[in-house]
This record gives C-alpha cells, sequence and structure tokens, in this order.
C-alpha cells in the first residue's frame, strides 16, 4: 500500500529504495543525531540500505519521503500497527539540517497525525533517546507525554529510551 498526503506545498510519499542516497545525505545533515543513534557522525549508504529492508519487513511499515518544491528535505519510517502493541508508531521523523527550523517537521507530523486519525487510531506512540533533549522539547510542545522509559536497541547502539504517546 502506498500513502501520499499533500497539504501547504509539503507532499510526504513513499520513500523509493533509489532515493536513498538522498535520505543518507539528510541523515549526514544531522551529525548529532548520528551519534546519538550509531555513535558516529556519519551514516553509510549500505548502513541505511539494510535499515530500509529490515523496516520493509512489517506489513504496515511505511518508509516515507517528506517533499517540499519537489525536493526531498526529510525522512519518516511509521508502523501503522506495531506487532508488539497493536499500535502506531512512528519510528523516525528527521528533516534536512538546513530546512529545520521553519515548520516542516511540525507540518509533516500533523499531517501524519491527520492519517492516523483518519483510520480511527485512538493514539501514536514514538520513542526517543533520553539525551536527544531536542527531541524531547519537539514531541512535547506537540502534544506528546512519557509514559515509561525503556532500554532499546536503536540504530547501532541500547540505550535508554523514553516511550512516548499523543491521544488523538
Amino acid at each position: 500500500m502506498s500513502l501520499s498526503f499533500y497539504q501547504d506545498q509539503l507532499l510526504i510519499n513513499s520513500l523509493e529504495q533509489q532515493e536513498l542516497p538522498r535520505a543518507v545525505e539528510i541523515y549526514n545533515s544531522n551529525p548529532n543525531y548520528n551519534v546519538l543513534t550509531n555513535g558516529e557522525p556519519t551514516l553509510t549508504l549500505a548502513e541505511l540500505s539494510r535499515e530500509y529492508e529490515d523496516a520493509n519487513q512489517y506489513p504496515t511499515g511505511h518508509w516515507l519521503a517528506i517533499r517540499y518544491e519537489d525536493k526531498i528535505i526529510g525522512i519518516s519510517h511509521i508502523l501503522l500497527e506495531n506487532p508488539n502493541d497493536q499500535k502506531p508508531w512512528i519510528g523516525l521523523l528527521l528533516i534536512d539540517s538546513s530546512y529545520q527550523g521553519k515548520g516542516y517537521g511540525k507540518k509533516a507530523y500533523l499531517m501524519l497525525e491527520e492519517y492516523f486519525r483518519s483510520l480511527d487510531k485512538k493514539t501514536v506512540h514514538i520513542g526517543v533517546i533520553t539525551s536527544n533533549q531536542r527531541a524531547l522539547d519537539f514531541w512535547g510542545k506537540l502534544g506528546f507525554e512519557q509514559y515509561r522509559q525503556v532500554t532499546a536497541s536503536v540504530g547501532k547502539l541500547t540505550q535508554p529510551v523514553l516511550c512516548m504517546a499523543k491521544f488523538l
């Protein structure tokens, strides 16, 4: 199933495998995020390709490109139904650093939230690395609340993660 949303010049649709080099550029424009998740400031195409293939094994999982003016400015991964708890999860929402602070991340999230609502989902869940204060602030401003801390694998590292949810 292919997803596609358009609103206010922002298009969210499937991230195709041939677009992974652009996705690597987006990751690598965020070296602090890469250090938090992989212990290194850069991610390789081979590493992202493995992650892309692994995530595509979930029947309700979707890699998404966030596009503005025909350019991919961000990426996301969502699970409409996590097999562990049958709830929707946003596994990733990452905006190219040169487009951050301009409202694109918030707008992309709100478009995803609207889609989850259209599926009659009652909550949406995320996991945030406890040391990622920027992400905790971002998601908190969008109405997400912490409900549990776990130790989980994120990228190459295992570390404390805050599970957060928002009632829709």
